[in-house]
Protein backbone atom coordinates (compact mmCIF):
# COMPACT_ATOMS: atom_id res chain seq x y z
CA UNK A 1 0.00 0.00 0.00
CA UNK A 2 2.52 2.21 1.00
CA UNK A 3 4.70 1.67 -2.39
CA UNK A 4 1.41 2.41 -4.14
CA UNK A 5 0.98 5.90 -2.28
CA UNK A 6 4.39 6.88 -2.92
CA UNK A 7 4.32 5.79 -6.46
CA UNK A 8 1.02 7.38 -7.14
CA UNK A 9 2.44 10.95 -5.30
CA UNK A 10 5.29 10.39 -7.55
CA UNK A 11 3.46 10.32 -10.73
CA UNK A 12 1.08 13.62 -9.52
CA UNK A 13 4.20 15.38 -8.26
CA UNK A 14 5.83 14.46 -12.30
CA UNK A 15 2.51 15.81 -14.26
CA UNK A 16 2.16 18.71 -12.26
CA UNK A 17 5.85 19.55 -12.94
CA UNK A 18 4.80 18.49 -16.78
CA UNK A 19 1.76 21.07 -16.91
CA UNK A 20 3.97 23.90 -15.14
CA UNK A 21 6.42 23.18 -17.55
CA UNK A 22 4.21 23.39 -20.13
CA UNK A 23 2.15 26.05 -19.28
CA UNK A 24 5.07 28.79 -18.82
CA UNK A 25 8.20 27.66 -20.50
CA UNK A 26 11.05 28.58 -17.96
CA UNK A 27 12.95 31.52 -16.26
CA UNK A 28 14.81 32.95 -19.02
CA UNK A 29 17.70 35.13 -18.00
CA UNK A 30 17.54 38.74 -19.53
CA UNK A 31 21.22 40.73 -20.32
CA UNK A 32 21.54 44.31 -21.49
CA UNK A 33 24.56 46.71 -22.52
CA UNK A 34 25.33 49.80 -21.15
CA UNK A 35 27.17 51.61 -23.81
CA UNK A 36 24.08 53.40 -25.08
CA UNK A 37 22.21 56.89 -24.27
CA UNK A 38 21.65 57.18 -20.09
CA UNK A 39 24.50 54.58 -19.05
CA UNK A 40 28.19 55.85 -17.02
CA UNK A 41 30.17 53.37 -18.52
CA UNK A 42 32.71 51.88 -15.52
CA UNK A 43 29.79 52.97 -13.27
CA UNK A 44 26.06 51.82 -13.54
CA UNK A 45 25.69 47.85 -14.00
CA UNK A 46 23.72 46.58 -17.26
CA UNK A 47 20.04 45.36 -16.87
CA UNK A 48 19.38 42.21 -15.84
CA UNK A 49 16.05 40.58 -15.24
CA UNK A 50 13.98 36.97 -16.20
CA UNK A 51 11.08 36.25 -18.52
CA UNK A 52 8.63 33.12 -19.43
CA UNK A 53 6.95 32.10 -22.19
CA UNK A 54 2.98 31.03 -20.95
CA UNK A 55 1.93 29.35 -23.60
CA UNK A 56 -1.61 28.78 -22.91
CA UNK A 57 -2.27 32.72 -22.40
CA UNK A 58 0.48 33.28 -25.70
CA UNK A 59 2.09 35.99 -23.46
CA UNK A 60 5.63 36.67 -21.87
CA UNK A 61 5.51 37.51 -18.48
CA UNK A 62 8.49 38.51 -16.59
CA UNK A 63 10.68 41.39 -14.59
CA UNK A 64 13.84 43.51 -15.13
CA UNK A 65 15.62 46.06 -12.97
CA UNK A 66 18.69 48.28 -13.78
CA UNK A 67 16.94 49.86 -17.04
CA UNK A 68 17.39 53.53 -17.69
CA UNK A 69 16.53 55.09 -20.94
CA UNK A 70 17.88 58.23 -23.14
CA UNK A 71 15.83 61.64 -22.17
CA UNK A 72 12.35 61.56 -23.72
CA UNK A 73 12.65 57.63 -24.75
CA UNK A 74 11.06 55.75 -21.73
CA UNK A 75 8.25 53.81 -24.26
CA UNK A 76 9.90 49.86 -24.08
CA UNK A 77 8.61 48.04 -27.57
CA UNK A 78 9.11 43.95 -27.56
CA UNK A 79 10.48 42.33 -30.87
CA UNK A 80 11.67 39.30 -32.14
CA UNK A 81 14.85 38.87 -33.51
CA UNK A 82 16.50 36.84 -36.54
CA UNK A 83 20.49 37.03 -35.23
CA UNK A 84 21.65 34.90 -38.64
CA UNK A 85 19.16 36.67 -41.43
CA UNK A 86 19.21 39.90 -39.67
CA UNK A 87 15.21 40.07 -39.28
CA UNK A 88 13.38 41.87 -36.42
CA UNK A 89 9.52 41.09 -35.86
CA UNK A 90 7.84 43.61 -34.24
CA UNK A 91 5.36 42.35 -31.47
CA UNK A 92 3.73 44.87 -29.79
CA UNK A 93 4.84 47.76 -26.74
CA UNK A 94 5.55 46.59 -23.36
CA UNK A 95 5.18 49.90 -21.50
CA UNK A 96 6.69 53.54 -20.40
CA UNK A 97 9.86 53.00 -17.72
CA UNK A 98 8.29 55.26 -14.68
CA UNK A 99 10.98 56.33 -13.37
CA UNK A 100 15.22 57.37 -14.46
CA UNK A 101 15.97 53.49 -13.35
CA UNK A 102 14.45 50.23 -11.80
CA UNK A 103 16.72 49.30 -8.59
CA UNK A 104 17.04 45.42 -7.32
CA UNK A 105 14.25 46.32 -4.65
CA UNK A 106 12.12 48.06 -7.72
CA UNK A 107 11.53 45.78 -10.45
CA UNK A 108 9.93 46.70 -13.70
CA UNK A 109 7.25 44.16 -14.53
CA UNK A 110 5.44 43.35 -17.77
CA UNK A 111 3.31 40.85 -19.35
CA UNK A 112 3.32 41.08 -22.92
CA UNK A 113 0.87 39.63 -25.64
CA UNK A 114 2.40 37.68 -28.42
CA UNK A 115 0.36 38.15 -32.26
CA UNK A 116 -1.71 34.46 -32.87
CA UNK A 117 0.97 33.60 -35.49
CA UNK A 118 3.70 32.77 -32.80
CA UNK A 119 0.87 30.97 -30.98
CA UNK A 120 2.58 27.60 -29.17
CA UNK A 121 6.51 28.90 -29.22
CA UNK A 122 6.27 28.66 -33.11
CA UNK A 123 8.86 31.14 -33.36
CA UNK A 124 10.43 29.87 -36.57
CA UNK A 125 14.35 31.26 -36.83
CA UNK A 126 13.72 33.83 -34.14
CA UNK A 127 16.24 33.24 -32.01
CA UNK A 128 15.79 36.24 -29.07
CA UNK A 129 13.05 38.47 -27.79
CA UNK A 130 14.68 41.79 -27.18
CA UNK A 131 13.48 45.05 -25.95
CA UNK A 132 14.24 48.78 -27.74
CA UNK A 133 13.64 52.09 -26.50
CA UNK A 134 11.80 54.62 -27.88
CA UNK A 135 9.70 58.23 -28.33
CA UNK A 136 7.95 58.29 -24.97
CA UNK A 137 4.68 59.06 -27.18
CA UNK A 138 4.63 56.42 -28.90
CA UNK A 139 2.97 55.30 -25.94
CA UNK A 140 -0.06 55.32 -24.08
CA UNK A 141 -2.51 53.97 -21.29
CA UNK A 142 -5.72 52.78 -21.95
CA UNK A 143 -7.94 51.32 -18.45
CA UNK A 144 -4.03 50.25 -17.16
CA UNK A 145 -2.45 48.76 -20.23
CA UNK A 146 -0.13 49.99 -22.90
CA UNK A 147 -1.48 50.89 -26.41
CA UNK A 148 0.65 51.67 -29.16
CA UNK A 149 -0.03 55.04 -30.03
CA UNK A 150 2.40 54.70 -32.79
CA UNK A 151 4.58 51.68 -34.12
CA UNK A 152 7.95 52.05 -34.28
CA UNK A 153 9.53 50.86 -38.22
CA UNK A 154 12.82 49.36 -36.47
CA UNK A 155 14.31 49.00 -32.77
CA UNK A 156 16.41 52.49 -32.96
CA UNK A 157 16.92 53.10 -29.24
CA UNK A 158 19.21 55.88 -29.42
CA UNK A 159 19.03 59.66 -30.70
CA UNK A 160 22.98 60.40 -30.25
CA UNK A 161 24.11 56.95 -31.43
CA UNK A 162 22.67 55.62 -35.40
CA UNK A 163 24.46 52.40 -34.59
CA UNK A 164 24.14 49.57 -33.71
CA UNK A 165 21.13 49.42 -35.28
CA UNK A 166 18.79 47.80 -33.86
CA UNK A 167 19.76 48.94 -30.69
CA UNK A 168 18.24 46.69 -27.85
CA UNK A 169 18.45 47.49 -24.09
CA UNK A 170 17.41 43.88 -22.83
CA UNK A 171 16.71 40.37 -24.88
CA UNK A 172 16.43 36.98 -23.91
CA UNK A 173 16.77 33.82 -25.93
CA UNK A 174 13.49 32.28 -26.96
CA UNK A 175 12.36 28.99 -25.96
CA UNK A 176 13.51 26.16 -28.00
CA UNK A 177 16.38 28.39 -29.53
CA UNK A 178 19.53 26.47 -30.07
CA UNK A 179 21.87 29.43 -29.96
CA UNK A 180 24.84 30.62 -27.30
CA UNK A 181 25.52 34.06 -25.41
CA UNK A 182 28.67 35.26 -26.97
CA UNK A 183 31.11 38.53 -25.34
CA UNK A 184 32.15 41.31 -27.99
CA UNK A 185 35.39 42.65 -26.49
CA UNK A 186 34.32 45.80 -25.48
CA UNK A 187 32.07 46.95 -21.71
CA UNK A 188 29.11 44.72 -21.23
CA UNK A 189 27.42 44.47 -24.69
CA UNK A 190 26.86 40.77 -26.32
CA UNK A 191 25.26 38.94 -29.08
CA UNK A 192 23.42 35.44 -29.25
CA UNK A 193 24.53 33.75 -32.37
CA UNK A 194 24.52 30.62 -34.84
CA UNK A 195 26.46 31.75 -37.04
CA UNK A 196 29.46 34.01 -36.13
CA UNK A 197 29.69 35.19 -39.55
CA UNK A 198 26.63 37.07 -39.42
CA UNK A 199 26.42 38.95 -36.46
CA UNK A 200 26.14 42.56 -35.30
CA UNK A 201 27.14 43.02 -31.05
CA UNK A 202 24.09 44.75 -29.98
CA UNK A 203 23.73 47.07 -27.14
Amino acid sequence: MRRFIKAAAMSGAFLLAFALSAQAQGVQPMYGGVLIDGYKPGKDAGPRGSINYDMDKNEFVGSYYGLKMPKGRKAIFAWLHDTVNQKTTYIGPVGWLKRGETSRSNKGNFRIKVPARFAGGRFGSHEIIAFSSEKTGFIKYEKGKPIAVKKPSRPSGSDAMKYPNPAYFLFAKLPGADTDLHYCGHGKDFFYAKNLNKQTCYD
